[in-house]
């Protein structure tokens, strides 16, 4: 059947409803603002990269580039404000892997197909995790806290921000990368673990560097390690996982613009060029260097290929750990 053939009333609902791609070249995207919609209230990490890229992107394209903050149920409402609206490109959404590599395994249902309906477009960057021990555990090092969890398997503590959430993901990795058994204490959030570990209740956790780094200078927390792949630069003298003979060993919290599914290559392109582009502007990577982030750039293809990856690795631990879905 032809565009002649077709209903055009049919045609319109369907288009409004966001069930058919507008046809847009990609020389003239975007001919109008821009909303990124973010799953975190104003002032938090995820919320700050997220105006970050808005303002780089806003500079390259003379439109505005619009923040939309849906905070709330592990990002879930900012994915349904994603999956409909049209897929067009003007709609786009700031995510953590939450929503795409980690919900799955922890709902019984969702809304969406986290694979099928979300399309990844670049990586922006990421919240880089570091292990952090109270003042009172008496830890110096990495090697310490290990020798000590050997010692006593399953009689050391650590907190984390909830079963299932990245924090505990982050340990249970790394307890079967060093061979270690440690008892988990999960706690509502961060608000509320990282009281808990500055008060000596529990020795160690995962936290996110812009988190603890006032308490890691002020002396109230030690930093153990680094869990990227890199060293960070407002902790220059904390060694990575890799360097503490873990290669490979990646549990920063990436954040990555993603788009809906079906929205047209070319605009995909479009915006994929020139995120890419943004991050390589000294001033950019000056700011989120400033704020803690790690430096991360990756579009489509690589982007894609990190979330199967997280996928199938979160699949096969949640099976382990035998966390029952809600």
């Amino acid at each position: 059947m032809n565009l002649r053939q077709f209903d055009r009333r049919k045609f319109g609902t369907l288009l409004a409803a966001g069930m058919v791609a507008p046809w847009v070249r990609a020389e003239e995207f975007p001919s109008r603002p821009v909303r990124i919609v973010v799953g975190f209230p104003p002032g938090g990490p995820t919320d700050m990269m997220t105006r970050e890229i808005a303002g780089a992107l806003q500079d390259r394209w003379k439109q505005a580039v619009v923040t939309e903050n849906k905070p709330g149920a592990a990002s879930l409402p900012a994915v349904e404000q994603l999956i409909r609206s049209p897929a067009d490109g003007y709609t786009l959404m700031l995510a953590t892997d939450t929503p795409i590599v980690v919900l799955p395994f922890l709902r019984q249902k969702l809304p969406y197909d986290p694979l099928a309906d979300i399309k990844p477009v670049a990586i922006v960057g990421a919240i880089p995790l570091i292990l952090v021990a109270s003042a009172a555990s008496g830890f110096k090092t990495f090697s310490e806290f290990v020798t000590a969890a050997k010692a006593r398997p399953g009689a050391l503590d650590y907190a984390s921000n909830g079963i299932g959430a990245g924090l505990h993901i982050a340990m249970e990795r790394m307890q079967r990368a060093a061979g270690i058994e440690l008892n988990h204490i999960p706690y509502k959030g961060s608000g509320d673990a990282l009281p808990a570990l500055v008060g000596g209740q529990v020795p160690v956790m995962w936290d996110t560097i812009p988190s603890s780094l006032p308490l890691i200078r002020s002396g109230k927390l030690i930093p153990l390690a680094v869990g990227g792949l890199e060293r960070v630069s407002l902790l220059p003298d904390v060694p990575c996982m890799p360097e503490l003979g873990y290669p490979g060993f990646d549990v920063g919290l990436w954040m990555g613009l993603v788009a809906r599914s079906g929205t047209p290559a070319a605009i995909l392109e479009k915006i994929e060029g020139d995120v890419l582009a943004a991050q390589q502007n000294k001033s950019f990577v000056e700011r989120v260097a400033a704020r803690g982030f790690e430096r991360r750039t990756a579009g489509m293809a690589e982007f894609a290929k990190r979330i199967q990856e997280d996928y199938a690795r979160n699949k096969a631990l949640f099976a382990q750990l035998k966390i029952k879905k809600d």
